[in-house]
């Protein structure tokens, strides 16, 4: 199985039950079936679904939408989502908070933001020692790492979604069980 995503957009929800519904999509989509969002879908570790113990998943929620990935845990180190609104401003002074002088040449800032947030979101379960912050997170050419452990690679993947003429981007990082023994 290679990941999936699901977005799901509805402003007469709030984030926790978006990014749920997300979810809850994903793993019917895989034969299973889910009856309760909060109780079947309890996160442990971000990541790790006790009800669904063959599954790894990450989730990301904005303002009216909520997102999920999943994975199958035997192929997946880790993962990571984010979404955001593509109208959403982020000054260009923020960037001090999130650019590292090594990251390759990304115009958008907010594209950045999400791969940041992404990649954060799959290698903050993995025990880095000390706070992982988006400005020691390093992205090159779809490929990311933090300063903290170099040797531990994932691939990142930027997308624009297009929903009632409304853009959103959003970011999947991705660590394979492969890739992390690199």
């Amino acid at each position: 199985m290679k990941i999936t995503h699901e977005v799901h957009i509805s402003f007469d929800f709030d984030a926790y039950t978006n990014s749920r519904l997300a979810l809850k999509k994903l793993i019917e989509n895989e034969g299973f079936s889910v009856k309760d969002l909060k109780s079947d879908l309890i996160l442990e570790s971000y990541q790790q679904l006790p009800h669904y113990p063959e599954f790894i998943t990450s989730i990301s929620h904005t303002k009216g939408a909520g997102a999920a990935v999943l994975g199958l845990k035997n192929e997946y180190l880790s993962l990571g989502i984010d979404i955001e609104w593509s109208n959403r401003l982020l000054k260009d002074e923020a960037q001090r908070f999130f650019r590292h002088q090594a990251d390759s040449n990304y115009e958008n800032n907010l594209e950045l933001w999400t791969m940041k947030e992404a990649a954060f979101k799959a290698l903050s379960p993995l025990g880095h020692p000390g706070v992982l912050v988006l400005s020691k997170i390093i992205i090159q050419n779809g490929i990311f790492w933090s300063e903290a452990k170099p040797n531990l690679k994932g691939e990142i993947q930027t997308s624009k979604i297009i929903f009632d003429k409304k853009e959103m981007v959003m970011s999947i990082a991705t660590i394979t069980k492969q890739e992390s023994s690199l």
